[in-house]
């Protein structure tokens, strides 16, 4: 197995040279399970993704994650996220800011009762400085996430409820966000194709905030090729006029101890 590892992670290095900004555990875009990565295991997930915000504006975003299973039900997760964007002649290509995330299981499904129940700590460090073009603020952000996961075999159900405390760069008072998201993954029977489907959307706290709500609507596929290596895609549109007109969505997974 370890005669394997040296090229998949040479590819997934070569991937740091496309530029990309996820918060999810693929093969999700936005969705955490409630299933952390297990002890002493190692988690790579990298994905591309391409988003179409308005007539004007396009942004490719991509991000390389590294889970770790430090204790039982315990994770660890960084994410290095990469901008592209361009808003009619103006374009800014860029390292995003960093990622440091935590997962904790606090209730294990069983047979009996297959639900999961987990809490995650999100922290944004500021590493792409203040961007209005990458809509990035140079401050700490903070979020806590709830997350429930549930078999209705052949389905599972993943739900999401977070809050996020948005620092404010100075002279601006920005609201802080609830975000939520909903996803579902079906095992089509004898095969290793699984079936995915995920609606997230975000909310500002302030009524008084100039940042309109989004929600959008994503669905696919994943492709498991070896017990320790999978590959996704999903795609997806807004359902409102401030979310992305599309959203194409394209990743890896590969695992190993």
């Amino acid at each position: 197995m370890k005669i394997f590892r040296l090229p998949i992670l040479f590819s997934l290095s070569l991937l740091l040279l496309i530029p990309g900004n996820a918060l999810a555990e693929r093969p999700f875009l936005t969705v955490e399970t409630a299933i952390p990565t297990e002890r002493g295991t190692y988690r790579i997930e990298s994905g591309l993704v391409l988003k179409r915000i308005s007539n004007r504006q396009k942004r490719t975003e991509f991000g390389v994650n590294l889970r770790y299973g430090l204790i039982q039900n315990l994770e660890f997760d960084l994410e290095t996220p990469f901008l592209f964007v361009k808003d009619n002649d103006d374009s800014k290509n860029s390292i995003g800011d960093l990622l440091l995330k935590t997962k904790i299981r606090f209730i294990k499904g069983r047979a009996a009762n297959p639900l999961s129940i987990a809490g995650q700590m999100v922290i944004k460090f500021p590493t792409a400085g203040e961007e209005d073009i990458l809509k990035t603020t140079g401050v700490v952000d903070v979020g806590f996430v709830a997350i429930a996961s549930k078999t209705f075999s052949p389905a599972t159900a993943h739900i999401n409820l977070g809050y996020y405390f948005i620092g404010n760069p100075a002279g601006k008072d920005l609201s802080d966000q609830v975000r939520y998201a909903l996803g579902l993954e079906s095992q089509v029977e004898d095969s290793p194709v699984k079936l995915i489907a995920e609606l997230f959307g975000q909310s500002d706290t302030s009524s008084s905030s100039s940042t309109a709500d989004t929600l959008v609507l994503m669905g696919g596929f994943a492709l498991r090729t070896r017990k320790d290596l999978s590959f996704d895609t999903t795609v997806g549109f807004g359902l409102n006029d401030e979310s992305p007109d599309y959203i194409i969505n394209l990743g890896v997974v590969y695992s190993f101890d």
